[in-house]
């Protein structure tokens, strides 16, 4: 079978970053927390009806998805043993749709491959390395690029599902009711005094005793919404201290807490935030609710139509996986965990 991930071979060899992704020099590989030396004579990782994935291929594709999913540090040795039996599945799907694709008649879009070597070659064609390893790489990556075509249209045509019945909507709607659910909303005032983050402690300390001063002339009756356009530093001053509605995650994690506690009407202490201190009333809260079936229809019936075309794709790899001679050596994974 020609090289999974060639692609990224290619433009690795002419030192240049691609799109495909960037190979791991030293690649991951099961049962040691160190990096191996790649072997041409090592066992293959995978044999699928007559096709080969190499060892070499697997430890590439690991060692690239372990750099574009953990790029923040080390991953822990269970994640990696989960992750590589992930990257093993997705090489095996990928040749099983690429024969099922050959065995239906599909041929590969040669404008769109061409394309795609044209536009490799506008954007790397001033790198002489790129120039002096073109021709000789050139094959493998067309070969790689007419398989990713016949991916493409088998799954294009898998995926086109007729549209659900009125029936089949209302049944996902009624059986996934997060789905159409409006979290909860809240109308609050806000009157805030700024401070720069970067300010030192004597402008956070004057800013707390103004917001515990504005407090206690609230408390005494005056009016929020003069306060607010008076003091606050906020774009709602102007209305009052009112701001848009707000759902869960749009504020301060430390506002949302202290806004829970109370009932509409009432208003938070001075509390300190990124933006300096401030006062927050609820003036309405709104609980979750359902949105109603004839509202939701056109989002439910898309979902379900995309539900069913990813439940087709699932299918047909099951499929596929039944009518087809698969072993996979499983000595290039780490042990899961007990």
């Amino acid at each position: 079978m020609r090289n999974i991930l060639v692609a990224s071979l290619f433009l690795g060899m002419v030192g240049v970053s691609c799109p495909v992704a960037a190979v791991e020099e030293q690649p991951v590989v099961a049962g040691s927390s160190a990096v191996a030396e790649p072997s041409t004579k090592a066992a293959p990782f995978a044999i699928i009806d007559s096709v080969t994935i190499s060892a070499e291929a697997f430890n590439q594709a690991v060692g690239m998805g372990v750099r574009q999913r953990f790029y923040h540090g080390a991953p822990p040795e269970e994640e990696v043993a989960k992750f590589q039996r992930e990257v093993g599945e997705s090489l095996v799907d990928r040749v099983l749709l690429v024969l099922e694709a050959k065995r239906l008649g599909l041929k590969p879009n040669q404008e769109s491959i061409q394309k795609a070597i044209a536009e490799y070659d506008k954007r790397y064609g001033d790198s002489e390395r790129y120039k002096a390893n073109r021709e000789t790489m050139l094959g493998p990556l067309i070969g790689e690029l007419e398989d990713r075509s016949l991916v493409e249209q088998l799954q294009a045509q898998v995926r086109k599902v007729p549209p659900p019945s009125l029936a089949d909507v209302k049944a996902f709607y009624n059986a996934n009711p997060e789905k159409f659910t409006k979290p909860e909303e809240i109308e609050v005032s806000l009157i805030l005094l700024k401070v720069d983050p970067s300010a030192g402690s004597e402008a956070w300390e004057q800013a707390s005793q103004e917001a515990h001063a504005i407090m206690a002339k609230l408390k005494g009756g005056a009016d929020f919404a003069e306060l607010a356009r008076i003091h606050s530093g906020d774009v709602s001053a102007e209305n009052g201290g009112k701001m848009d509605t707000l759902h869960k995650g749009t504020i301060a994690s430390e506002a949302e807490e202290a806004i829970a506690k109370i009932k509409p009407g009432e208003m938070t202490d001075p509390l300190m935030i990124l933006e300096g201190y401030a006062i927050f009333r609820l003036d309405k809260r709104s609980p979750p609710r359902k949105v109603s079936f004839e509202d939701a229809r056109e989002r439910a019936t898309g979902l379900l139509q995309r539900q069913t075309s990813e439940d087709a794709i699932t299918k047909l790899k099951a499929k596929l996986r039944k009518s087809t001679a698969i072993h996979i050596n499983e000595a290039y994974y780490k042990p899961l965990p007990k």
